[in-house]
């Protein structure tokens, strides 16, 4: 969108950060800590804004010695080109990160101890990257929870504007500046603004069907994380003249349960050590074998000739199974077997491999099992995958099984081209004035996405990018407001601390948990009779609907029937059933405080 003179400004700020994911949280607060104004907007409602941080595990990288970790990532990238000061950049950045952690959070990162050897422990010096965390636990909402807080302890300086995104930047036609951006808000396009930049942390494009099929070239992905990131930022990107990078990029962790869903179940049950050992395989759309099972997961790249790549997804593969594998996993007793048993119940049951074949559109499935057969009883190895051979069993008596699946992606890396500063580039590589990037929006991995770096990256540009927006720059333009604020109160900030007060009448009392899934805490009421529990009332929860949610009811009944809250967490909802208790403990503890005399 092009500035003209007959554009009417409904705010000004002096930094708009587009998304509030884990970067743009750190844009955000790192803008508004050096006095900038600012914006910060997402497509999402709340509750459900953070991008692909809320979903997590909270790890990042760090090193001790600049040498080999430059050596470590120059080799992961091979044969693609990188730009030396960008790597460079990120690589000093890494090792900076627990002094980060302490400063920026007052917290003492520690090693989490995953992959002590490197993601690809084949190349040298793969050990040198060492991954760290803040939180206690992972895939637990708590990184994200930390970011967030960082903003909302911001609030004087921060405005945040949920189901609100952004429409175009808006971009003066001589000088190429960004200016502002068009957003939507409450069906509404406004114009806001940014009087000394724009941040671009909006995330990948894993939603957006269109953007999978022309830029990785795939059919069929099952999204992971966030339903939110549709590539919007790819198109404010080109629509003002910036070179994209890194497109082809991204990674998985195997595959989910094919029931068409826009998130898909059981994403990560390539790790499920017992699923993968006896009669089993994975048939591509043919009914062939076309992927090892028993491989280590690297995000989803796999080993090709001496490289790892990302496999081309099959339309509609099926893991396919004999009866005693069945029964196998119908009676599995590892810490997944509650899962597999729900997977399972998703099999196609025919009484012949040939039957089995026609239901699934699978011509070579025949052909298939009896090569796997042949493997385990002849030659006795995997001479095609180099699965391990004690984990294949030769298929035996029917009936036979076949749950479908689809390949995942977790997020993409493609993006606009950054330099070291996070400043945007043009086709002619020039900077776009008071443009900047943050996130896994273009982030710098070309290839063979290595775990905890995006959210070092996410810290790392984050900040970066929020500092340089906020810098104070020459004005071109003169900013005038159309109306006053008092017009337009559809503008105002959607964020605020909560300060409810929730009734109380003698012997009750109020307990709340901030350890939810959800960033909203768990508010419960609990009366109090002759020293038992009457009753538990839950005022308000977040938590997810077919989870958390459900669990919250059934924790009530036994905590009630049981007069106590020290009972079972329920299976799939261990967070929440922590949180919930907690909250329950405290309400308890604030009755008996609040007893009648």
């Amino acid at each position: 969108m092009i500035y003209d003179s007959a554009i009417k400004w409904d705010a000004i700020y002096d930094v708009i950060v587009i998304g509030f994911g884990g970067a743009g949280a750190g844009a955000a607060r790192f803008a508004a800590d050096n006095n900038a104004h600012v914006l910060l907007i997402d497509s999402a409602p709340e509750g459900h804004e953070g991008g692909n941080t809320r979903y997590a595990g909270g790890a990042f990288a760090w090193s001790d010695n600049f040498n080999d970790l430059r050596e470590y990532y120059k080799e992961t990238y091979y044969p693609f080109k990188y730009d030396p000061k960008d790597l460079d950049t990120f690589v000093n950045n890494v090792l900076q990160m627990k002094e980060y952690s302490e400063k920026y959070f007052g917290i003492e990162a520690q090693y989490t101890g995953r992959r002590p050897k490197g993601e690809y422990p084949e190349y040298q010096h793969a050990d040198t990257m060492r991954s760290q965390s803040m939180t206690t636990g992972m895939y637990n909402g708590g990184f994200w929870k930390l970011l967030r807080e960082k903003v909302y302890d911001r609030l004087d300086k921060i405005d945040i504007w949920f189901e609100s995104p952004a429409e175009h930047l808006i971009q003066d036609s001589e000088t190429k500046t960004i200016v502002g951006v068009q957003i939507k808000r409450q069906g509404i396009n406004r114009n806001i603004a940014a009087k000394n930049g724009v941040v671009l942390s909006c995330g990948g494009f894993e939603n957006n069907q269109d953007m999978i099929q022309n830029f990785l070239g795939q059919g069929s992905l099952a999204p992971i994380g966030t339903l939110y990131n549709r590539g919007k930022g790819i198109d404010l990107a080109v629509e003002v003249g910036a070179r994209l990078w890194h497109m082809s990029n991204y990674d998985s962790h195997g595959f989910s349960l094919n029931e068409g869903l826009p998130r898909e179940k059981f994403a990560y049950m390539i790790n499920w050590k017992s699923l993968f050992n006896g009669s089993i395989f994975v048939a591509g759309d043919d009914g062939t074998r076309y992927y090892r099972e028993d491989e280590e997961d690297r995000h989803g790249y796999k080993y090709n000739h001496g490289n790892w790549i990302m496999l081309p997804n099959q339309n509609h593969p099926h893991i396919v199974m004999d009866q005693m594998q069945f029964n196998q996993l119908a009676n599995d007793k590892s810490a997944n077997a509650d899962q597999i048993k729900e997977l399972i119940a998703h099999a196609i049951k025919a009484k012949s491999i040939e039957e089995l074949a026609a239901k699934i559109k699978a011509p070579k499935l025949k052909e298939a099992v009896e090569d796997f057969n042949f493997l385990v009883s002849e030659p006795k190895r995997d001479m095609f995958l180099n699965r391990n051979i004690q984990t294949m069993r030769a298929f035996s008596a029917g009936p036979y099984y076949a749950i479908p699946i689809r390949h995942n992606i977790l997020h993409t890396h493609g993006g606009a081209r950054r330099n070291e500063k996070c400043e945007v580039l043009d086709l002619e590589n020039n900077v776009i004035p008071h443009l900047y990037e943050a996130g896994e929006l273009g982030d710098i991995f070309a290839t063979k996405y290595i775990g905890a770096n995006s959210i070092a990256d996410l810290l790392i540009s984050g900040k970066i990018a929020g500092e340089n927006a906020a810098w104070p720059k020459r004005q071109s333009l003169t900013f005038t407001v159309s109306t006053s604020a008092s017009e337009k109160p559809d503008l105002e900030s959607d964020a605020h601390i909560s300060t409810n007060d929730y009734a109380i009448k003698e012997n009750q009392g109020i307990g709340i948990s901030t350890n939810g899934i959800n960033d909203l805490p768990i508010v419960v009421r609990v009366t109090m009779a002759k020293g038992r529990i009457a009753q538990i009332e839950t005022l308000q929860e977040h938590e997810t609907p077919s989870l958390g949610g459900k669990a919250i009811p059934l924790l009530i009944k036994e905590m009630m029937q049981n007069q106590t809250t020290d009972v079972d967490v329920i299976s799939g909802a261990s967070t929440t059933s922590a949180a919930f208790k907690e909250a329950v403990d405290k309400a308890i503890a604030n009755a008996k405080e609040n007893k009648e005399e």
